[in-house]
C-alpha cells in the first residue's frame, strides 16, 4: 500500500470528493500540483503523525545501525526516527549502556550495533507501506482519519474514528516487531 491509496480511502470515509477524483488521476509528476490541495496536504502531513503514532505506541518497527563512538558518546538523535534502544552489541555481544540526555555512554569508545524501535520516513504521496503488509489497511485509514476531524474540530467524528483505530490497533499490539533493514552511522 502506498501513502496515496491511504489517503485515497481516508477520502472515501471523509466524503472529501473533490480529492478522490484529484488522487484518482494522480501520477508521480503530479505530486506537487496534488499537494497545493489544501485537503490532501493536510490529509498528507497528518499521514505522518499517524503512522508515527502507530509505530510508537502499538507496531513498532525494529531495525539497526552500525555507530562508530566519539568519547565514549554517540548521540541517539543521529539515528533516524528514532523511538527508544533495545540492545546494544559490540562484536556479538551484548554490551551495557547508559542512555544519558539521548547519549549513549559507552566504556570505551569502538564501533557498535544499535538494535532501536524506529518510524518510517515519509516524503513523498508514492511511499510504500509495504512493512505494515500483515495489518489491516483499515487501522491506518481510521488513524487517519480520527486525526484529520481532530485538526478540523469534527470532536463527534474523531470520536468515532479514533475508537475504530485504537480497537484495531490494540489488536495488533502483541505482534512482534517489524525488521526496517540495516544502517550505518559514523
Amino acid at each position: 500500500m502506498k501513502i496515496i491509496d491511504l489517503l485515497k480511502r481516508a477520502c472515501e470515509l471523509l466524503s472529501l470528493q473533490n480529492e478522490i477524483e484529484l488522487l484518482n488521476s494522480a501520477e508521480i509528476e503530479s505530486e506537487t500540483e496534488l499537494l497545493k490541495n489544501q485537503e490532501i496536504s493536510k490529509l498528507f502531513n497528518l499521514s505522518k503523525f499517524s503512522i508515527q503514532e502507530l509505530c510508537t505506541n502499538y507496531v513498532p518497527l525494529q531495525t539497526k545501525a552500525e555507530i562508530t563512538t566519539k568519547d565514549k558518546i554517540f548521540s541517539v538523535g543521529d539515528l533516524t526516527n528514532f523511538i527508544r534502544v533495545q540492545n546494544v552489541y559490540k562484536n556479538d555481544k551484548l554490551i551495557n549502556y547508559k542512555l544519558i540526555n539521548r547519549k549513549l555512554n559507552f566504556t570505551e569508545d569502538g564501533n557498535y550495533t544499535v538494535v532501536y524501535l524506529t518510524y518510517p520516513e515519509i516524503n513523498s504521496l508514492f511511499d510504500d507501506l509495504d512493512f505494515f503488509s500483515h495489518l489491516s489497511p483499515d487501522c491506518l485509514v481510521f488513524g487517519l482519519c480520527a486525526y484529520y476531524c481532530l485538526a478540523k474540530g469534527l470532536f463527534d467524528d474523531f470520536k468515532i474514528y479514533n475508537e475504530k483505530y485504537v480497537d484495531r490497533a490494540e489488536s495488533i499490539k502483541s505482534l512482534k516487531v517489524i525488521n526496517l533493514p540495516q544502517r550505518r552511522w559514523q
